[in-house]
C-alpha cells in the first residue's frame, strides 16, 4: 500500500486565539480556515530630511519677514546711481563765479568812429579813413595838400587782451621802429588820465626816418599811449606826423586821445 501525502482527513483545527489569523484565499471545504492574514508589515517612520526642510523653509519665512520690515521702516538704500545719471568729473567741486562782462552801451561820449568794446574816438578835420583795410583796428590818415597817395600823418587804434598798457605800448613802438632807420625812443611815462575807468596808461615818444620803397627818406615823430581798462582790455594810440608839421598838427593828435580817454 503506498504512502500518501494530503491533510488528514476530518476538518482542520480550529485556530486557537493569538494565532496567526485567517489567510488570504485559504478557505476549504469546511469554511474559513488556513493559516490566518500572517504578519502585517512594520509602519516605516517619516524622513528625517523631509523634517528639515520644513524647518528651514519656516526659518527663511521668519528671516524674510523681518527684513521686509527693516526695509519698510529704514527705505532701504538708495539704489546706484548708472553711467548716464553721473555728470563728468570737473576735478574739483568749487564752482568759478561766471566772469562778469561789460554792458556796452553808446554814451554821450561815444561820438565819431567805434573802435571796439564800447570805446569811439572822433577823428579830427581832414583826417580820413585809411584805405588799405586789411588793417586792423581803426587807422585814420593825413592827406598831403594836393597830393594824392602821400600822407602827412597816421592815427591808428589798437586793441588787446594779450599785452598790460607798458608792455603794449613798448611792443608798438618796437614795430614802428623796424621801418625806420636812426630811430630814437624817449622814456617811458606812466601818465593819469582823468577818466576813472581806465585803470592804467602807458606812453612813449619815438622819431626816426622812414624809408619808402623808392628810397625817398622821410623824417617822422610820434607817440603810443595805451590805456588799459577795469576789464584789462588794452587801448593804444598809434600817432606820428611828417617832422616838418608836426609841431603846427600835433594839437590835432592830442585832441582824438581825448575823445578817446572820455569813451570808457
Amino acid at each position: 500500500m503506498s504512502q500518501q501525502y494530503g491533510p488528514p482527513p476530518g476538518p482542520p483545527p480550529a485556530p486557537s486565539a493569538g494565532g496567526w489569523g485567517q489567510a488570504p484565499n485559504a478557505a476549504g471545504p469546511g469554511g474559513p480556515g488556513g493559516w490566518g492574514t500572517g504578519p502585517q508589515r512594520p509602519q516605516q517612520r517619516k524622513s528625517n530630511r523631509s523634517q528639515w526642510i520644513i524647518m528651514g523653509g519656516a526659518v527663511l519665512a521668519v528671516i524674510l519677514v523681518a527684513v521686509g520690515v527693516v526695509l519698510l521702516v529704514t527705505g532701504g538704500d538708495d539704489p546706484k546711481p548708472t553711467a548716464q545719471d553721473t555728470p563728468n568729473p570737473s576735478g574739483t567741486m568749487y564752482t568759478p563765479p561766471t566772469p562778469t562782462k561789460p554792458v556796452i552801451t553808446k554814451g554821450p561820449n561815444d561820438t565819431g568812429v567805434e573802435v571796439g568794446g564800447g570805446i569811439w574816438f572822433t577823428p579830427a578835420r581832414g583826417w580820413l579813413p585809411d584805405w588799405d583795410k586789411s588793417k586792423g583796428g581803426k587807422n585814420y590818415i593825413l592827406q598831403q595838400f594836393n597830393a594824392r597817395g602821400l600822407i602827412d600823418g597816421y592815427y591808428w587804434v589798437r586793441q588787446t587782451e594779450l599785452y598790460d598798457a607798458k608792455g603794449f605800448a613798448e611792443h608798438l613802438v618796437d614795430i614802428e621802429s623796424n621801418d625806420m632807420k636812426n630811430v630814437k625812443i624817449g622814456k617811458g611815462v606812466t601818465c593819469k588820465p582823468a577818466n576813472e575807468a581806465i585803470k592804467a596808461c602807458y606812453a612813449l615818444t619815438y622819431s626816426g626816418i622812414w624809408v619808402a620803397k623808392n628810397g625817398r627818406q622821410i623824417k617822422m615823430q610820434g607817440f603810443v599811449t595805451a590805456y588799459q581798462d577795469q576789464f584789462d582790455k588794452v587801448t593804444a594810440t598809434d600817432a606820428a606826423l611828417e617832422t616838418r608839421v608836426y609841431k603846427r598838427r600835433v594839437g590835432e593828435l592830442i585832441y582824438m586821445n581825448n575823445t578817446l580817454v572820455k569813451s570808457f
